[in-house]
C-alpha cells in the first residue's frame, strides 16, 4: 500500500510542476502583459480621479469654513451694534 501512495505523491508533485511551468509561461505571454498594462492603467485612472475628487472636496470645505468664519465675524459685529443702540 505504501507503494501506491508513493506513486500518487509523485504524480501530484509532477502535476504541480507542470501546472507551475504552464502558469509561468502564461504569465509571461504578450496577451497577459497587455492585460496587466490595461488593468494597471485603469487602476491609475481611478486613483487620479479619486485624488481629484478629494482635492475638490477639500477646496469646497475650505471655502465653506472661510464663509462661515466671515459670517460669524459679521454677526459678532452686528450684535455689538445692536447692543449699543
Amino acid at each position: 500500500m505504501t507503494n501506491i501512495f508513493g506513486k500518487e505523491k509523485s504524480l501530484i508533485f509532477a502535476g504541480g510542476v507542470l501546472v507551475g511551468t504552464l502558469g509561468l509561461k502564461l504569465l509571461k505571454s504578450k496577451t497577459a502583459k497587455k492585460f496587466y498594462v490595461k488593468t494597471l492603467a485603469g487602476g491609475m485612472k481611478i486613483k487620479n480621479d479619486a485624488q481629484n475628487l478629494c482635492e475638490t472636496i477639500r477646496e469646497d470645505a475650505e471655502d465653506m469654513c472661510y464663509e462661515a468664519s466671515k459670517q460669524a465675524s459679521e454677526e459678532e459685529k452686528g450684535c455689538c451694534c445692536h447692543s449699543e443702540k
